[in-house]
């Protein structure tokens, strides 16, 4: 073990100390903003962007963070759609409208791509767990991912699924300090090679076709979450949403190409295979320590992820078939599909039919907005609502997975 070693991990582990220590502190935990923008926060930067988004300079090489702040860019025009209709539709609410269907079709649309998200949210959890345990197979994330949906199902079914989620929340502000301090650990590689002399980047330049570009649009879902922020309502007022959302996505934006800056130069040097291994590949090489600080950004986040989606979409089912189906049953309802989805896709398949998905969802967000818009003759949202629903219908027929 070499001193560069014993630097990285005690870096990443100030680091985490450090940032944790800042988010519990009691004046962040108990201020209204921080609460309303941690959840779209937490739900776009799961541990997810940490492993998938360095797959963005496989595919195109050094102009991976141009790429990825047009991801971005997308994720945050779509944003102020979100944000349009939580101040148009939201009181409309409750009264008769024809826009009610489409809003209902919307619902249904983030229910099926919820499925989907689980599965992704359990498949990658489980790659995270075994690859630093030397144990990763394909067949071993298919069974144990399996294993913890049948899990979760009983735990849903027992009623156990609310305290699991209040311990989530609880654990969201240690989640995002190890996402930093693994951004951190790789900013100390980069800083040391500097030293050395060996900050040179090589040649790599992969062959960019409309294979590439079609594969980019699949990782979508890897910047999707902040639409959690619609359906908070009953906790925070809509402008409160509207701002810390629009903070979460900045925020967000600033962190992705923070990592792609920084994982550009060992992605150089090592070459990794264009998939969720790839991380580790590389992480191996800066440090023997980093695949255990992802592991540890992963366990907590990725619970909580699963956990939440699975309980807030068994309240969308129940409000969406008006009470008629008793919670325990929505359960099995929502997971045994993702279990399908599980035993027949890997990761980066999951996460390239959820971007397809969750742009269908937001086609019709789109749609619902340009319709109020229009009611409003609001011509520049009318333009702006239009333009972010033909892009998120490019995604929906056009995404591929790596």
């Amino acid at each position: 073990m070499t001193q560069r070693h014993l630097l990285d991990g005690a870096i990443g582990v100030v680091v985490l100390v450090v940032c944790a220590w800042v988010m519990y502190r009691p004046r962040v935990q108990g201020s209204d903003r921080y609460q309303a923008m941690v959840v779209p926060l937490a739900n776009i930067m799961d541990v997810g962007f940490l492993v998938l988004s360095p797959i963005i300079v496989v595919l195109v090489g050094y102009q991976a963070p141009l790429f990825m702040l047009g991801i971005c860019l997308m994720a945050i025009a779509t944003g102020f759609v979100i944000s349009y209709n939580i101040r148009a539709y939201e009181p409309l609410v409750g009264t008769p409208d024809r826009i009610h269907s489409i809003a209902a079709a919307a619902n249904w649309s983030l229910f099926g791509a919820s499925m989907v998200n689980i599965a992704y949210y359990t498949q990658l959890l489980m790659t995270l767990i075994l690859l630093p345990l030397a144990a990763y197979t394909e067949d071993g994330v298919t069974l144990t991912s399996v294993i913890l949906l049948i899990l979760v199902i009983v735990a849903g079914y027992r009623g156990y699924l609310p305290a699991m989620n209040r311990l989530g929340d609880r654990t969201t502000a240690f989640n995002l300090a190890a996402l930093f301090a693994v951004l951190a650990a790789f900013a100390v590689y980069n800083v040391a090679e500097a030293f050395s002399g060996r900050w040179d980047f090589p040649t790599y330049e992969p062959v960019v076709g409309s294979t590439e570009l079609r594969q980019l649009l699949g990782l979508f879902a890897m910047v999707q979450g902040f639409e959690a922020s619609r359906y908070i309502g009953n906790r925070f007022a809509g402008e409160v949403r509207i701002a810390t959302m629009r903070w979460a996505q900045v925020i967000s934006t600033a962190v992705f190409a923070a990592l792609i800056a920084l994982v550009l130069l060992p992605f150089g040097q090592f070459r990794p295979d264009a998939d969720a291994t790839a991380i580790f590949v590389v992480s191996r090489e800066v440090s023997p320590y980093l695949p255990w600080l992802i592991l540890v950004a992963a366990i907590g986040s990725q619970l909580s992820a699963i956990t939440n989606a699975t309980s807030s979409r068994s309240d969308l089912l129940i409000e969406a078939t008006r009470g008629s189906i008793h919670r325990k049953y929505t359960f099995p309802i929502l997971l045994v599909p993702a279990i399908m989805i599980v035993v027949f896709t890997n990761v980066t398949a999951a996460v390239a039919i959820a971007s397809r998905v969750f742009a269908l969802y937001f086609v019709l967000q789109s749609v619902i907005a340009v319709t109020l818009a229009f009611r409003a003759k609001a011509w520049a949202a009318v333009t702006a609502s239009a333009v972010v629903g033909l892009v998120m219908l490019t995604i929906t027929v056009f995404g591929l997975p790596i």
